[in-house]
């Protein structure tokens, strides 16, 4: 799968330049549940949730696959004052 500019643009800015092709490589390769492509948004939020560490992204990559409304909440959500409050909104590029 080709990446969007938009996440090809934020994992240069987050991986450190070694890290790059293989970041690219994980978020290329993401499926949902049923086998099929994960959608940008996907990959938007496991990208945000990594914060730069390819061990989260594979983590989060690796939920995508398994009940992706994880990634979703790591990605696009906050605990403020005890409460998960969407802070994101990654259906749209970044």
């Amino acid at each position: 799968m080709r990446l969007l500019p938009d996440i090809a643009a934020r994992i240069d800015h987050e991986f450190q330049r070694s890290d790059v092709p293989a970041a690219i490589a994980i978020l290329a390769g993401a499926v949902r549940e049923d086998g099929s492509p994960a959608d940008p948004r996907l990959l938007r939020c496991a990208l945000v949730a990594s914060a730069g560490s390819l061990e989260k992204l594979r983590h989060y990559v690796g939920l995508i696959a398994i009940d992706y409304r994880d990634v979703v909440v790591a990605g696009e959500y906050d605990v403020q004052n005890g409460d998960l409050v969407q802070v994101r909104h990654l259906e749209q590029s970044f």
